[in-house]
């Protein structure tokens, strides 16, 4: 990273504690700046006060799920690199119904998760 240069930001879309504590450290670890939200409903906002880079979306949330807020995002013609993390059995499928640029699969590993977020928040 340039001296000077401020770090990526990279939302977190999830509603599960944990998961949210594991890829907020491995990525502030490796440079990134997170922010976090618990549904789409609060990435809405979150879009609107600091744009991410990247966002990592879970699928299955309380209120306006992964697939709600991804549709949401591309009505509002924004476009941000979608990377849907999931335990769903299929994930691939996950990231097709959100028009996502890659998928993780839940558990994460580490430097899977840095490598991805390095490639969309370039």
């Amino acid at each position: 990273m340039q001296v000077g240069k401020r770090p990526r930001l990279v939302l977190i879309v999830d509603d599960d504690a944990d998961t949210i504590d594991a890829e907020r450290a491995v990525l502030c670890d490796n440079g990134f700046r997170v922010s976090i939200a618990r549904d789409g409903g609060e990435a809405m906002v979150a879009l609107q006060q600091d744009p991410p880079a990247v966002i990592l979306l879970d699928i299955q949330m309380p209120g306006v799920d992964g697939p709600s807020f991804a549709r949401a995002l591309r009505k509002a013609l924004r476009h941000v690199p979608l990377v849907v993390v999931t335990g769903a059995p299929d994930a691939r499928h996950e990231a097709d119904r959100c028009n996502a640029e890659a998928y993780l699969r839940k558990p994460f590993d580490a430097d899977e998760l840095v490598r991805v977020v390095r490639r969309f928040a370039a």
